[in-house]
C-alpha cells in the first residue's frame, strides 16, 4: 500500500465581482485575476495564483471603520485579525491578541481586520519619460499626482511630456482609472510626493479627501495612504449606473493601532447579504491575498490519499 501525502484543498468561499484584489499588475477585480498572476499575501510576498474558482452562494458583508460601505464575502471565509479591547489615543494599541484567522459570521466588535503598510520588495516604478531624465523623480511624481486631480485639458498643459506616460500607468479618467503595485512599493519620500500632488497639499491643512469613480484607483489609494500614517477611510458614494468613492483622512491625531506592518482595523458590525456568484483564488505555498485592501483566505481542509 502506497501512502501519499495529504493535500490542501480550497472550499468554495470566495468575494462577489468587483472585489479588488492587490496582484502585481495593480489592484484588479477578482473576476479579471486569472492563473500565473501574482497577488500579495499576508506574509508580504508575491505568491503566483495556481487556480480561479466560481461558484453561488449566500454572503455577509462586513463592516469596519476604513470601509463604511463594507466588504462582502461568503460566511465561511476568513479574515486576517487580532481581538484588542483597549487603544491608546494618538498612538499604539494595548491588549492585543495575536495574529489569527476569523470566519467572517465569526467576527465582532473587538475585532481587526489587517491591511498590509509594508509591501515587501519593490516593484520596479516604469522608466519615465526621455525628455524628464535629470528631474528629481519626487518632483515627477507630484506632477503626475496633479494631473490625476486636474484631468482633461488642463493635466495635459501642466506637463505634456508626462500625459502619455499617466494614462498608460494609471489608465484613463473616470471609472478606467486604476492603480499599480509599484506605486505602493516606492520609497516613502516618492510615495508622499505622489499625495501631496493629487490633493495639491498645504502645511495650513489637516484633513483631505479625494473623490474618484473607479473603485480601483481608490482601494489602491487608501493603501498608500494608510502606509503613510494617516488613518484613511474609504466609502461606496455612488448611484445606480455611476460609480463614485471618497477617502478621506487627517494629517494628525486619531488612533493608530499598527502591529507587524498591519493596520488593524476594528470591525463595526456584520451584516445578512443576498446569494451571489462569487470568486476565489488559489494561491501558491499560503493561500492568502488581499481583497478590498484587507487581508484574508482560503478556508481549506486537509483530504488524506491512500
Amino acid at each position: 500500500m502506497t501512502t501519499h501525502a495529504p493535500q490542501t484543498h480550497p472550499l468554495p468561499t470566495g468575494f462577489p465581482a468587483g472585489t479588488m484584489i492587490l496582484t502585481r499588475r495593480g489592484l484588479v477585480p477578482i473576476e479579471d485575476v486569472i492563473e500565473g498572476d501574482d497577488v500579495f499575501t499576508h506574509q508580504r510576498l508575491w505568491r503566483p495564483v495556481t487556480a480561479a474558482m466560481r461558484t453561488t452562494a449566500p454572503t455577509v458583508r462586513v463592516h469596519c471603520a476604513s470601509l463604511a460601505s463594507g466588504l462582502a464575502a461568503t460566511a465561511d471565509r476568513p479574515f486576517l485579525t487580532r481581538v484588542a479591547r483597549v487603544f491608546l489615543e494618538g498612538g499604539e494599541a494595548g491588549e492585543l491578541s495575536s495574529a489569527g484567522w476569523t470566519r467572517a459570521r465569526d467576527l465582532a466588535e473587538g475585532h481587526r481586520l489587517a491591511s498590509p503598510l509594508d509591501f515587501g520588495k519593490p516593484v520596479p516604478v516604469p522608466d519615465l519619460p526621455a525628455s524628464l531624465t535629470g528631474i528629481d523623480p519626487a518632483d515627477v511624481l507630484r506632477t503626475a499626482g496633479y494631473m490625476i486631480r486636474l484631468k482633461g485639458e488642463a493635466a495635459a498643459a501642466l506637463c505634456p511630456d508626462l500625459v502619455d506616460w499617466v494614462a498608460a500607468q494609471f489608465g484613463g479618467y473616470g471609472a478606467g482609472r486604476r492603480f499599480p503595485a509599484w506605486a505602493l512599493t516606492m520609497p516613502e519620500e516618492l510615495r508622499q510626493a505622489f499625495l501631496d500632488g493629487l490633493v495639491n497639499d498645504g502645511p495650513q491643512r489637516d484633513q483631505f479627501a479625494v473623490r474618484m469613480h473607479s473603485k480601483s484607483f481608490m482601494v489602491g489609494l487608501r493603501l498608500l495612504v494608510c502606509s503613510l500614517g494617516f488613518a484613511g477611510g474609504l466609502s461606496d458614494q455612488g448611484r445606480p449606473g455611476k460609480p463614485g468613492w471618497l477617502l478621506s483622512w487627517k494629517r494628525e491625531g486619531g488612533r493608530r493601532p499598527d502591529h507587524d506592518g498591519f493596520r488593524w482595523h476594528p470591525v463595526t458590525r456584520v451584516e445578512h447579504g443576498p446569494e451571489a456568484e462569487v470568486f476565489s483564488l488559489s494561491v501558491a505555498e499560503d493561500e492568502s491575498y488581499i481583497a478590498d485592501g484587507i487581508a484574508v483566505r482560503n478556508r481549506t481542509e486537509r483530504l488524506t490519499s491512500l
